[in-house]
């Protein structure tokens, strides 16, 4: 009864209740908005900071540049390239400034050649292929005096290492990439270290459609941790060494005897092993081609409490049947401060560029044996044919965390070079780049450079941080004007009908009963209002964090920023994005119906003061 009475009051005035209806719908709408944009960009906040790192890579760059050439015997012509020359390392600690509030400190991280007893590098067909090349260790002789810038025949005397089937045999031998090759005397013997090519003499009258090159693989490149060279100016430095009559009872026999154990374990055994302090600092990890895809990721407690653990190629586990939670030997031998391990271990074969052997012609010993458990699996994209820029991780490569390494590598470091790209990297607190490179510049530090990848993250939040501003200003303007018409509207349907209520109590309505009649009709129109003003608000804020999804590529890309400068990946934000919390219009539907019953009950209140005679006795204003 009192519902139907209140309905049909409020029916008398249609008009009225039609316009307070739509005003609650639109208003309602707008604060809906608002508080959905502003939550769901305050979610979107928090887990970009879960989801985004930023990297800062550190490259020093070259003093000046040298011409380079090289001498092609079989083409007679020159490649020319520019090499980098530096006057002088610059150390990491350049880096530790004042207010750089580093989360990880920047790393110069070597990569390591390891061994494990029983594991294979190669596939059993790679490892055809590798036995039938002819590289070996030999004492050759000369037929006549000649200089080898072309082909010439010379004699195997005798193969210390390699392929012994070549020993009595004649093969042809060319300094093919040296402009001024030494010379060979008529009936003398040499030691060298041989290693096939292809023929590319057109006009030789070759017998087979190879040919053979000489190196002297004995020259040690070992270095010291200033980076200074630490063998002695007497040196060898000639592609060959002459057999004297007492040769094989001096010293200088045993450098070509280890180089030739040297040789096998590199080429047959040896893998590379990444240590770092954070995935993310591995760009084919930062950047997408490489992923977890058995097992799980370092941890950073892991990293940080250096635990021995480490993740592997799939493929190098497939090759050897382990299991992820196996364990795996690692046999450290030489660690390589220069080069990357991709450029060395590459995805069609591994090559060398530096000194199997130590300063005194040995093999260098392994300065760190440990058991590590593999606790994931990860696989990368890589282009056997492109020529590796140093960013990739190199065939078969193991990533552990740098503090599980616990020895020095003092005594074996083969390789020393400034900061790249590829092997320094630091991480800072996202969005904190355009800050830290204002402390950096001040330092007047010319020639390094520093390039952030931080997956586009301060794009996003600038983004959503502008969404955010516009959100709380529409929450405040829509929130002030929401109050503004339910005061007016319930002033126009309570206070303005205080004969009204003066009736009912004249009639025998007590006053519970008098508030209900006037609070069933206002406060279903505000329901209805509220429901659907509520709703449109939270789909509305749906479809506008959707298009910005939809809309990544322009809004958030980092390729132009100012100072990420860099073009690196872009998030993938349909799955990063998170959407408007359906519990939101609930809330804001039971909020906007609970202030309009005490704005209600307060009008009602003050109506119900005054006696029903002397409400009578007046006329309404």
């Amino acid at each position: 009864m009192l519902l139907r009475n209140s309905l049909k009051q409020m029916g008398r005035t249609k008009a009225r209740t039609i316009v307070f209806l739509l005003l609650t719908v639109l208003t309602v709408t707008f604060l809906s908005l608002g508080i959905n944009l502003w939550r769901t960009c305050n979610d979107n906040m928090e887990k970009y900071e879960k989801v985004f790192t930023t990297v800062g890579v550190v490259n020093q760059k070259e003093n000046s540049v040298e011409l380079k050439q090289s001498w092609n015997s079989a083409r007679k012509e020159y490649t020319y390239w520019d090499e980098p020359i530096y006057d002088y390392i610059l150390p990491i600690s350049l880096l530790d400034f004042k207010g750089a509030g580093y989360i990880i400190k920047p790393e110069q991280r070597p990569y390591y050649g390891a061994y494990s007893p029983g594991i294979k590098i190669m596939s059993s067909k790679e490892e055809e292929y590798v036995e039938g090349k002819l590289d070996s260790i030999v004492e050759i002789v000369a037929y006549g005096d000649c200089i080898p810038s072309d082909p010439v025949k010379v004699k195997v005397k005798r193969v210390l290492h390699g392929t012994f089937d070549l020993e009595g045999t004649d093969i042809w031998l060319c300094d093919e990439f040296n402009d001024n090759p030494g010379l060979l005397e008529k009936g003398k013997t040499y030691i060298t270290f041989i290693e096939q090519i292809p023929n590319e003499h057109k006009d030789s009258y070759m017998e087979r459609s190879y040919e053979f090159i000489p190196e002297n693989l004995t020259i040690s490149t070992q270095r010291n941790k200033k980076g200074e060279t630490v063998a002695g100016e007497d040196m060898l430095s000639e592609k060959w060494e002459e057999v004297t009559d007492n040769f094989y009872e001096t010293e200088k026999v045993k450098k070509w005897e280890n180089l030739g154990k040297a040789e096998d374990r590199f080429f047959e055994d040896t893998f590379p092993v990444v240590p770092t302090n954070k995935t993310e600092f591995l760009m084919e990890f930062n950047q997408g081609s490489a992923s977890i895809c058995d097992g799980r990721d370092i941890t950073k407690e892991e990293y940080e409490e250096g635990d021995k653990v480490c993740i592997i190629h799939w493929k190098f586990a497939q090759i050897n049947n382990l299991k992820v939670g196996d364990n795996l030997n690692l046999k450290l031998y030489y660690a390589d401060y220069e080069k990357s391990a991709s450029q060395i271990f590459r995805a069609n074969g591994t090559v060398s560029d530096f000194g199997l052997l130590n300063a005194q012609g040995e093999e260098y010993p392994v300065f760190e044996d440990s058991n590590y458990k593999i606790v994931g699996f990860y696989s990368n994209t890589v282009n056997p044919e492109a020529e590796p820029t140093g960013y990739e991780l190199g065939r078969n490569a193991v990533v552990i965390p740098s503090k599980s390494v616990k020895n020095s590598d003092e005594n074996n470091i083969v390789g020393y070079g400034p900061m790249k790209g590829y092997n320094t990297s630091f991480q800072i607190p996202n969005g904190t780049t355009k800050e830290y490179m204002e402390k950096f510049k001040a330092l007047g530090i010319s020639n390094l450079e520093v390039e952030f990848y931080d997956g586009g993250y301060e794009k996003l939040s600038s983004g959503m941080q502008n969404l955010k501003t516009v959100a709380v200003v529409l929450v405040a303007v829509s929130g002030a004007t929401t109050l503004a018409i339910l005061f007016f509207f319930v002033f126009l349907f309570i206070s303005k009908q205080k004969k009204r209520t003066a009736i009912e109590r004249s009639l025998g309505m007590n006053r519970k009963e008098c508030t209900l009649s006037m609070l069933y009709g206002i406060l279903i129109i505000i329901s209805i209002g509220a429901v659907i003003g509520s709703f449109a608000g939270f789909k509305t804020a749906d479809f506008i964090m959707s298009k910005s999804t939809n809309m990544e590529t322009e809004l958030y890309s980092t390729a132009f920023s100012n100072w990420v400068n860099n073009s690196d990946k872009i998030a993938n934000l349909s799955e990063i994005n998170v959407s408007a919390n359906p519990l939101t219009p609930v809330v804001v539907c039971l909020v906007v119906i609970l202030v309009s019953f005490v704005i209600s009950l307060i009008f009602i209140k003050n109506n119900l003061k005054a006696e029903p005679l002397e409400l009578l006795s007046k006329s309404e204003e």
